[in-house]
């Protein structure tokens, strides 16, 4: 059975403090102003909770997969709209691992001392699921990319300082994408549109214009016609993040319904009493724990170094299929106070949905894991 080290439970506790002292008293208001909450994210960058994977040797913790998740974890535990706005540093795995070293210093100490927020261009309109089949074009003019296009459904793209951006720069499919720094300051870079969402509200979302946007040939991550793959490379890890957060909304959900059956009185007792009530709770915690034991293995299994596709894949499927259960049965406990705004759990049953969906739909994760089954 996995156990925490006492570094990693020293980590949890740090993230836990954090979200219950900074985030929770914030978490509703920020949601319902859709206003994303930057005091909370400079004191995320202050308490070392920003860009937690960066390596020491460009200014982060350096922390491996475990005790990411695990942050992840403490920070949705609380609220999950407030886990995502304090994610800023999208697309740092690519440029630590394929990077520059002027990429990494710039970007990477960037981002640690909060200089820099990022956001990941990559999903466009018309493509979704299918990432090899983008349109966004990056045309070679002498030292120079030019880059066409627009990416929809983008985390931080209107606060964004850099995105990084995948387009075409070879023929169809996998092999003719490349990814880009592109600096959201340049000429023919637009925020078109703001997208209001059903939850995940404090985290700013945006479609994406890039007109004749002009880029140093420095500022390809990586090789040319590599980017797809490049970014392949990371998905295990960002499914495990989001294993993680769907875990820390169903454990939250599991703590505040506890809560909520020992101190709600109905017919002369406490509901948690009525078996009905027992049965579904218990229910939930088994569901909770099944899914932190995918969630920390698939994390493991990346700290040692092992293919953890399949892992990966079965812990943001079952996490985020059982966080929106979760969550539904504890506004079901909560009965009609469970469906105001008075309650966290309503607000966490509306950051569920997202999780079935980012990083790979749950279809998408069933064919990766049949594939890992039955491949020869």
């Amino acid at each position: 059975m996995f156990e925490l080290t006492q570094q990693q439970r020293a980590v949890r506790k740090t993230a836990r403090e954090f979200a219950e002292s900074e985030v929770e008293p914030v978490a509703r208001e920020a949601e319902e102003t859709e206003e994303w909450p930057r005091e909370v994210w400079e004191a995320a960058v202050e308490a070392d909770l920003v860009g937690v994977e960066i390596p020491e040797a460009y200014g982060g913790p350096g922390m491996e997969m475990v005790e990411s998740a695990l942050v992840s974890e403490e920070l949705a535990r609380v609220d999950a709209g407030m886990c995502a706005a304090l994610g800023t540093s999208f697309g740092s795995r690519m440029i630590a691992e394929y990077g520059t070293e002027e990429q990494k210093d710039r970007i990477l100490r960037g981002i640690c001392s909060g200089e820099l927020i990022g956001a990941l261009a990559n999903t466009e309109p018309a493509h979704g699921s299918d990432a090899a089949s983008i349109e966004t074009t990056a045309e070679k003019d002498g030292d120079e990319y030019v880059i066409d296009g627009v990416k929809t459904f983008i985390t931080h793209g209107t606060i964004a300082d850099y995105a990084v951006t995948t387009a075409r720069t070879g023929g169809d499919g996998h092999g003719g994408i490349s990814a880009f720094i592109v600096e959201t300051d340049r000429d023919g870079f637009e925020v078109e549109s703001e997208i209001h969402k059903m939850g995940w509200n404090a985290s700013e979302t945006a479609q994406l214009r890039f007109d004749n946007v002009r880029v140093p040939e420095e500022n390809l991550i990586g090789q040319e016609n590599h980017g797809f793959y490049q970014l392949m490379d990371f998905f295990e890890q960002e499914r495990v993040g989001i294993a993680a957060q769907s875990l820390g909304i169903a454990q939250g959900c599991l703590e505040h319904s506890l809560k909520y059956v020992r101190e709600r009185e109905q017919f002369g007792q406490e509901i948690g009493k009525f078996q009905a009530v027992r049965h579904k709770v218990a229910d939930m915690a088994v569901k909770v724990e099944a899914a932190r034991r995918l969630t920390y293995d698939a994390a493991a299994k990346i700290d040692a170094g092992e293919d953890p596709t399949k892992l990966a894949s079965m812990a943001k499927l079952y996490a985020s299929e059982i966080a929106e259960e979760v969550a539904s049965d504890a506004v079901q406990l909560h009965g009609g106070n469970g469906y105001t705004r008075d309650y966290p759990v309503e607000r966490q049953f509306r950051h569920t949905k997202i999780y079935q969906v980012g990083e790979g739909t749950s279809e998408i994760q069933r064919n990766i894991i049949a594939d890992e089954l039955l491949e020869d």
